[in-house]
């Protein structure tokens, strides 16, 4: 599948994905705070929808992004001041996703618990609404 300059969509959509990653704004949770100097073709793949193995050296139309993934790869690696700067404020972002989703997985335990406190309850008074009822039954029984 080619878009009208024959690029195929699925580079589009993994150049989407780098820039994404470069820019820190990643789709995929696991990418949040990513260092750049860990940044590979299969990260990117991901990042873009795909299995790991998308992006590969074997494909001509696939050398041009690997190629640039390599290249912010080293640039990420030449460059140990800035990117502990970066580093430190993908961390705290990364730390604040993760704030989130603690609160949001606290309040879902919170709900399930309050439910299952609730049922508990209900419970154990219908299994003591059946023990009254039967009880009755027995005492209504005749004497023969």
């Amino acid at each position: 599948m080619k878009s009208g300059d024959g690029v195929s969509k699925g580079l589009v959509v993994c150049e989407e994905a780098l820039q994404r990653l470069l820019d820190g704004k990643p789709f995929v949770p696991e990418h949040v705070g990513l260092d750049l100097s860990k940044l590979t073709a299969s990260i990117v793949s991901l990042e873009a929808g795909f299995d790991r193995g998308y992006l590969k050296k074997s494909r001509k139309a696939h050398l041009p992004i690997i190629a640039k993934i390599e290249a912010f790869r080293a640039e990420a690696n030449k460059m140990p001041g800035s990117s502990s700067g970066e580093s430190i404020k993908r961390l705290k972002n990364r730390l604040v996703l993760l704030e989130k989703e603690l609160a949001m997985v606290s309040l879902q335990r919170d709900r399930v618990l309050t439910q299952n406190l609730q049922l508990w309850a209900r419970v154990r008074e219908l299994e003591q609404a059946g023990r009254q009822k039967t009880s009755q039954q027995v005492h209504r029984l005749p004497r023969s």
